[in-house]
C-alpha cells in the first residue's frame, strides 16, 4: 500500500478538527484531535504492522487516500484530459452574432466595433450545423458577443434550426446566452424564451454604486437599475428560466457583494445561480493584483454561504472544490468552437477575435476549415512540469491553455485554488455545505 499524491490536509483551529480532502478522488473526511494522529501516522507508513487501528485504516483505504502500489495516479489524471480533450459525444459551440455592445465596462478586454451577421454566414452556419450536429449526442449552443441580443433575430434563426436538427436526429440540445442584461425587454424575454433559450449569464457587479461605475453604456450613463428589473422579469417569466447572476470583482466591489444579494426578492433568488470571478488584466483594476489570495478566499467562501443561507443556486465548482474535471476549460475540447459573426472560428473566448488569431473558418458551403493555429492550440503539453507535483492539479488540470502557450505561465490559479480550497472545504465539511461529507464523529468514536 502507499499514500495518495493527492492527499490535502486542511486543520480547523476554529473547531479543532481536521479535514482530510483527496483531490483526485473527492473524499472528504473531517478527524477530531485524538484521531489525526493515527490518520498520520497511517499516511506516513500505510504498511506499517505497529499500528493496530483497522477501523481507522479502513476508511483511509475505503476512501483511497491510501491506494495500492500499482495505482498510477498520475496516469489517471493524463487518461482524463485526453478524454476531455478528445471527447466526441459533445459538440461546444459558441456563436458571436455581433462584436458590437451597447455597453462599455472599464474592465472589457474586447475590442467592440460595429459589426452584424451577414444573411450568407447565417445560412453557412447552419449548412454547417446541419452536417455537424447528428456527429454528436448532446450539443451545447451558446450565444456571447459583444451583445448577442443587437442581433436578436440572428440568434432565434440560427437557435430553431439548430433545434429542429437536434428533434430529427435524437439529439440533446441545451441552449445558453451570455448577455449584459440591457436589452432583456419583456418583448425579448418572449422571443427568446420562445426560441428555447432558458439558460442566461448576466453580469452584476455588486450594487448600483459599484455596478454603475464598472458597467456603463457607450453614452456613460447607469445600467444597475434596468438590468435589474429584467432580470427579475426574465426569472418569473418561466419555471424553466436559471440564471447564472455573475459578479465580476476587484478591490472596489468585492464587498458589495452581500448587499447585493440581499437586494433580489426572495421569490426570485432560487432562479438565480451566483458566480463570482476576479476580474483581471491591467493592474489597476486585477483582483489579484490588488487583493491578498487570503482576503479573496475567505470572502468567496462567506458570501457563497450567505448565498445559500439567502435561497439562491449554489454550486461549489464554481469555487475550487469540485473534482472529477477533465479539462481546464472548453477551450481544450477539441469538439469546440466559437465562431465569430463573419464566419471566423476562434478557441478562447477571452479574445480581441482578430482575424489573425483565428484557428480557421466556416467555408460558405458550411466546411470547417482548420488553420495552422488550430494545430498550435493543441500542440501544448498535457501539463507544465510543474503541475506533477501539485496537490491541486486535479482541480485545475494544468490551468489555462491560452495563458501556457502565449505567457507561459499557468495563470492566476495557482495562487488561487489553494486557498479558495481550504476555505470552500472548511464550509462544505464543517459548516454543512452539502452532502460530501464522512464525519467520523457520527460513527460512534469508533474510527
Amino acid at each position: 500500500m502507499k499514500t495518495s499524491k493527492y492527499n490535502i490536509i486542511i486543520p480547523s483551529i476554529e473547531t479543532d478538527e481536521t479535514i482530510l480532502f483527496n483531490s483526485l478522488y473527492g473524499s472528504l473526511t473531517v478527524w477530531d484531535k485524538k484521531e489525526i494522529h493515527i490518520v498520520n501516522s497511517y499516511l506516513s507508513q500505510p504498511d506499517s504492522i505497529e499500528l493496530n487501528h483497522l477501523p481507522i485504516k479502513s476508511i483511509l483505504i475505503s476512501q483511497k487516500y491510501i491506494i495500492d502500489d500499482d495505482v498510477d495516479e498520475v496516469a489517471i489524471i493524463e487518461n482524463r484530459k485526453r478524454q476531455g480533450i478528445e471527447d466526441g459525444n459533445r459538440l461546444d459551440v459558441i456563436i458571436m452574432p455581433t462584436l458590437d455592445c451597447n455597453f462599455d465596462c472599464v474592465y472589457c478586454y474586447e475590442s467592440h466595433r460595429p459589426s452584424r451577421m451577414t444573411d450568407e454566414t447565417e445560412t453557412a452556419i447552419k449548412r454547417w450545423l446541419s452536417s455537424e450536429m447528428p456527429n454528436y449526442k448532446v450539443v451545447m449552443l451558446s450565444w456571447f458577443g459583444g451583445e448577442p441580443l443587437l442581433g436578436c433575430e440572428r440568434v432565434i434563426s440560427i437557435t430553431n434550426h439548430a433545434i429542429k436538427i437536434a428533434e430529427t436526429s435524437g439529439i440533446f440540445c441545451v441552449t445558453h446566452m451570455t448577455s449584459n442584461g440591457y436589452l432583456l425587454t419583456r418583448a425579448n424575454i418572449q422571443k427568446v424564451l420562445e426560441a428555447g433559450i432558458y439558460d442566461f449569464q448576466i453580469t452584476v457587479d455588486g450594487t448600483p454604486e459599484t455596478h454603475d461605475k464598472l458597467r456603463v453604456l457607450k453614452n456613460g450613463k447607469k445600467t444597475f437599475s434596468r438590468v435589474f428589473e429584467n432580470i427579475n422579469n426574465l426569472a418569473r417569466s418561466d419555471e424553466r428560466v436559471k440564471i447564472s447572476l455573475r459578479v465580476n470583482f476587484n478591490q472596489s466591489n468585492l464587498h458589495s457583494i452581500p448587499r447585493l444579494l440581499e437586494m433580489f426578492p426572495k421569490d426570485v433568488r432560487p432562479h438565480l445561480r451566483v458566480v463570482y470571478e476576479p476580474i483581471f488584466g491591467q493592474c489597476s483594476m486585477s483582483a489579484t493584483e490588488n487583493l491578498p489570495a487570503q482576503e479573496i478566499s475567505e470572502a468567496m467562501a462567506s458570501y457563497y454561504k450567505l448565498a445559500r443561507e439567502l435561497g439562491y443556486d449554489v454550486i461549489l465548482s464554481g469555487a475550487s472544490g469540485y473534482t472529477g474535471k477533465l479539462v481546464y476549460c472548453y477551450a481544450e475540447r477539441q469538439s469546440q468552437v466559437i465562431i465569430n459573426y463573419n464566419g471566423d472560428v476562434h478557441k478562447c473566448s477571452v479574445s480581441n477575435f482578430e482575424p489573425e488569431a483565428r484557428v480557421g473558418y466556416i467555408r460558405d458551403d458550411g466546411a470547417l476549415v482548420k488553420e495552422k493555429n488550430w494545430n498550435q492550440w493543441f500542440s501544448t503539453d498535457l501539463f507544465e512540469e510543474k503541475c506533477y507535483s501539485c496537490v491541486y492539479l486535479p482541480l485545475c488540470m494544468g490551468g489555462c491553455r491560452k495563458m501556457r502557450s502565449q505567457l507561459q505561465n499557468t495563470g492566476s490559479y495557482c495562487t488561487l485554488v489553494p486557498t479558495n480550497s481550504s476555505y470552500v472545504l472548511k464550509q462544505v465539511a464543517l459548516q454543512g455545505f452539502g452532502d460530501l461529507l464522512t464525519n467520523n464523529s457520527d460513527k460512534g468514536g469508533d474510527a
